[in-house]
């Protein structure tokens, strides 16, 4: 027989599942998708970079990577999940960490000199962030609605 509070607990963790999920995916997509995008002949093994924008570069792929990780712990934790406001806390935090990484990406674009692609990678690859980015930004903030939503009701 379970007790009351473990089985409000039960019920808002059922409330924010599918925020989970969907912070869960963004998490991923963070911490993996630079690595993904990078680890190839465009960025990390491009021999016209220099060896210092392969640092920044390398710099990026390391904060994706520690934003996603961070996102699936504030996802998931325990602590501070036993009330509908320290999950809704819980929530907002992974929803602003998983949301950093393509708001700084879609904030590159405005620092003098940069583009979207390399010329020369233009065509074969097109222009992923510009499309993605937005995508991925309004995907953190719906996360948090959507929990939000569900737990307030």
């Amino acid at each position: 027989m379970s007790s009351p509070s473990s089985s409000s607990s039960l019920s808002l963790s059922s409330a924010v599942l599918p925020s989970r999920i969907l912070l869960s995916v963004l998490g991923l997509a963070s911490a993996a998708g630079g690595y993904l995008a990078d680890w190839n002949e465009t960025h990390v093994f491009n021999p016209r970079w220099t060896a210092h924008a392969k640092f920044h570069n390398g710099q990026t792929m390391s904060t994706g990577l520690g934003l996603g990780l961070l996102t699936w712990y504030y996802t998931w934790r325990g602590s501070n999940a036993g009330t509908p406001t320290g999950l809704l806390d819980n929530l907002l935090t992974a929803s602003l960490l998983s949301s950093l990484y393509w708001a700084t990406q879609l904030s590159a674009i405005l620092y003098p000199g940069t583009k979207w692609v390399d010329d020369e990678f233009k065509e074969s690859h097109g222009e992923p962030q510009k499309r993605g980015a937005p995508v991925l930004l309004g995907l953190s903030g719906a996360a948090f609605g959507l929990g939000w939503y569900r737990l307030m009701r």
